[in-house]
Order: C-alpha cells, then sequence, then structure tokens
C-alpha cells in the first residue's frame, strides 16, 4: 500500500472504467526504458508488468471487450525521448490509459525535467483525452527521479506509484534483500515484475473506489517554462537530406534509418534541413575509444561537439540538447566528425527537432 502516492484526480479513469464495463476495448500505453520494455522478466513478455497489468485490468474491470497493450518501451531511453516520439509513437493508437516510467533513465538537471513534463503534457491534451499514470522506479544505488517527477505528477494531479516508497524500508529494515525485487542494480526480475503489477493493481483498486471528480481541468499554464512540444524524430525515412561520408541504415531495434559515418577520407558532412525551436541529436553511446566526437553545425555555425565514448554505456541511444532558439526556426544541420576524430565511429539514429 505504501506504493501508492496519489490516486490523482480520477475523472479521467472513471470514463476508462465505464467504457471497459460496457464491453468496449481499452488500450494502456507503456512509455519509459528497458523497465517498461520488460528486462529482466523478458522483453514485452507476457510476464513482464506491462503485460500483467494489462492481463489484470481485462480480468478485473472489462465485460466483454479486449485489453490491448501498447508496450513503448525502449531501453537505456530518458524522457526526451519518449518526449520526441509521443505523437508519432504514442498516441496515434488513442490509449484509454497512458503509463510514462522514466525516474531510472532520467538525470536531475533541467532537460529531462523539461523533457518529462512536455511528455506529461502532450499525453494530457490529445484529444480522446487519456488518463496518465505515473510510475517511478527506483535503483539499488538509490537513484531516482522521483522528486521532480513527483513535482509534477502534483503539479497535474496525477495517479502516482512509487517503487522505492514501496521497498526502500522494507530493504533498510532487513526484512527484504534487493533480490527480492531486482535482477541487477537496475532492472527488476520476473518477481519484481510482478511486484510492479501489483502496485498498479492497488492503484487501480483503490481509484476505482474513490468517488471521481466532476471534471479535470488540464492546467493553462507549465510548471516549467520552454517546453518542448510536437516532438519530431527526423531520419532517413521522414526527412531530406544530403549523405557526404555517411551511409543510410542504423543498427539499432528502434532507431533503423539513421547515418553511419564511413571512414573513406572525405570526411564530407551529413546535412538535413528541418525546423524547430529545440534541436537534439540522438546517437549510439559507447565505453570505446574507438568512437569519437562529432560537430554538429547549424546555419553553418559550429553548435555543439556530440562524444560517442562515454563510460557505462554499452551502444544504447543518446540523446544530446543542442540548441534551443527564441522561436521556431528553419535550421540547416551539418554532422561531421572534427577533424582529428575521422578515424574514429559515429552513428546518428535521428535529428530530434521540437516546437
Amino acid at each position: 500500500t505504501r506504493s501508492l502516492v496519489s490516486t490523482g484526480n480520477t475523472k479521467r479513469l472513471s470514463r476508462v472504467f465505464e467504457k471497459a464495463a460496457a464491453g468496449e476495448d481499452i488500450t494502456i500505453a507503456y512509455v519509459g526504458g528497458s523497465i517498461t520494455e520488460g528486462y529482466e522478466a523478458g522483453v514485452r513478455s507476457p510476464e513482464c508488468y506491462a503485460s500483467l497489468t494489462s492481463s489484470e485490468f481485462q480480468m478485473n474491470y472489462c465485460a466483454g471487450g479486449t485489453v490491448i497493450c501498447q508496450n513503448d518501451g525502449f531501453g537505456v531511453t530518458p524522457s526526451v525521448i519518449g518526449c520526441l516520439g509521443a505523437e508519432s509513437v504514442v498516441l496515434p493508437s488513442q490509449p484509454d490509459i497512458i503509463f510514462i516510467e522514466y525516474a531510472v533513465n532520467d538525470g536531475m538537471d533541467t532537460v529531462y525535467q523539461t523533457a518529462y513534463e512536455s511528455l506529461v503534457r502532450t499525453c494530457l491534451e490529445a484529444p480522446n483525452e487519456p488518463a496518465v499514470i505515473l510510475l517511478f522506479t527506483y535503483m539499488e544505488t538509490g537513484h531516482t527521479c522521483q522528486e521532480q517527477q513527483q513535482a509534477i505528477g502534483e503539479y497535474y494531479d496525477l495517479g502516482m506509484i512509487s517503487v522505492r516508497d514501496a521497498i526502500a524500508p522494507e530493504l533498510e529494515s532487513g526484512n527484504m534483500p534487493w533480490s527480492d525485487y531486482g535482477s541487477d542494480d537496475v532492472h527488476p526480475s520476473a518477481e519484481g515484475h510482478r511486484l510492479l503489477a501489483d502496485m498498479t493493481a492497488h492503484y487501480f483498486a483503490e481509484a476505482k473506489q474513490k468517488k471521481p471528480e466532476k471534471s479535470y481541468a488540464l492546467p493553462e499554464e507549465p510548471l516549467h517554462t520552454g517546453l518542448y512540444q510536437h516532438g519530431k524524430i527526423c531520419d532517413a525515412s521522414n526527412t531530406l537530406y544530403q549523405i557526404g561520408s555517411w551511409e543510410v541504415g542504423s543498427h539499432n531495434n528502434v532507431f533503423q534509418a539513421g547515418f553511419c559515418y564511413q571512414k573513406n577520407g572525405e570526411n564530407a558532412p551529413l546535412f538535413m534541413n528541418v525546423k524547430g525551436r529545440s534541436l537534439f541529436i540522438v546517437y549510439k553511446k559507447y565505453n570505446d575509444p574507438a568512437w569519437g566526437l562529432a560537430g554538429v553545425y547549424v546555419n553553418g555555425e559550429l553548435a555543439g561537439v556530440v562524444c560517442a565514448n562515454a563510460p557505462g554505456s554499452w551502444g544504447g541511444p543518446a540523446v544530446d540538447l543542442i540548441e534551443t532558439y527564441d522561436s521556431v526556426q528553419d535550421l540547416h544541420v551539418e554532422i561531421k566528425m572534427l577533424e582529428d576524430q575521422t578515424d574514429k565511429s559515429f552513428e546518428v539514429l535521428a535529428v530530434g527537432v521540437c516546437e
């Protein structure tokens, strides 16, 4: 029961319960990192918390309809990538409920706080008015972004569930070893995923008992300024480009239309014209000195340097904010290796823009 931070305003959720009781199909979307994807219970397997939560919702609240489990979890991705892909990946199916899980993937700085709120607000603004529920995961080291994310949840009066609040007292008292939850220092085991599903089931039971509010009003102003809205992921599949010393195609199961740098001795830049107020680069990051530094030039000037080699990285997607402008701009983006890095590897997975 400690896992329940808040039931939040249940007006939207009460409509979902009514829809389920009327025998209609329900779509539940899960947005997050590798925990949502299913590690270590099995990627998108029936044993991951998203699948278990959907199955239990079907069993407990549905009268004939089907619960569609839409698992949009992708390993190593922070809420910045979630916010860039929300409109193209998450919302087209018009999910009835959206769980958001990024508490162990995000950092503490402003970019993550802004991106997380941007994702929350984008989901809340969807025309079909989905119920949004925040799930705060937790690492063995104690790392979690729960505080900054909970402040956003409180501002929008959302349902919130906390792994830390549930298990930290048990860990500290010695009643429970971490291995009862985690298979490593981050990911829940199959038993841990079962525990997460128990927490979501408890949330739904408590929210169902609560008398719903008469209405839900989205705050007119955001909590943080300069939100990243109308995010778009630009790659070889949807954006015009000039290839330079790069080759189309990336070795990633999510971002498959990126660009690999070719060490052909020319270091000709990759060109792309995009439009936005904020510019991001999504790229592969390794703990390997064979991966190098690329310069990102915007409208002819160096706007940022992206480093594809960092301790603790293993080839997953990383994302850097390159620049935020005062208004939406036409951006002529050029990416090429720094002069002393032309013998290194680099993989651009996508260019991200927001308004």
